[in-house]
C-alpha cells in the first residue's frame, strides 16, 4: 500500500507543477516590486541590517511571509517608514497566502485523490 501511495504522489507531481510555477512567478514579481519600492529607501531591520537590498533575499523574506512564520518582522521596517507600505504587504498576503496556497492545496488534493482512486481500482476515497 505504501508503494501505491508513493506511485500516486509521483503521478500527482507533474500536474501540480503549473500551479507551483504560477505561485513562484507571483512571488518573484512581488519580490521585484519590493526591490523597486524599498531598495532605494535605505531602510534597516531592527538588528540594523539593510532591508530589502538583494533580490534573492527579498524573495526568501517574502516566502517567509507566505508561510506566516515571521510575518511582522518582514514587514515592520517598511511599515515604520510609511504606513502606506502596508498596502503592498496586504496585497501580497491576500494573493499569495490565501489565493495561491488554497489553490495549490486544492489541486494537490484533487489530483492525489484521482490517482489514488485509479490505483485502488475505483474504490471511493472520500
Amino acid at each position: 500500500q505504501i508503494r501505491r501511495a508513493f506511485r500516486s504522489i509521483r503521478n500527482t507531481l507533474p500536474e501540480i507543477t503549473y500551479v507551483f510555477l504560477l505561485f513562484m512567478f507571483s512571488l518573484l514579481m512581488f519580490s521585484l516590486m519590493a526591490l523597486k519600492l524599498f531598495g532605494e529607501r535605505n531602510l534597516q531591520t531592527a538588528e540594523g541590517l539593510p532591508y530589502f537590498k538583494n533580490y534573492l533575499e527579498i524573495a526568501f523574506d517574502l516566502y517567509v511571509l507566505v508561510t506566516t512564520a515571521n510575518s511582522p518582522d518582514v514587514m515592520m521596517p517598511a511599515f515604520d517608514f510609511s504606513s502606506w507600505y502596508a498596502l503592498f504587504f496586504i496585497a501580497f498576503v491576500i494573493v499569495n497566502t490565501y489565493i495561491f496556497m488554497s489553490l495549490f492545496l486544492a489541486v494537490v488534493y484533487n489530483n492525489y485523490k484521482k490517482h489514488l482512486k485509479v490505483t485502488f481500482g475505483g474504490v471511493s476515497c472520500d
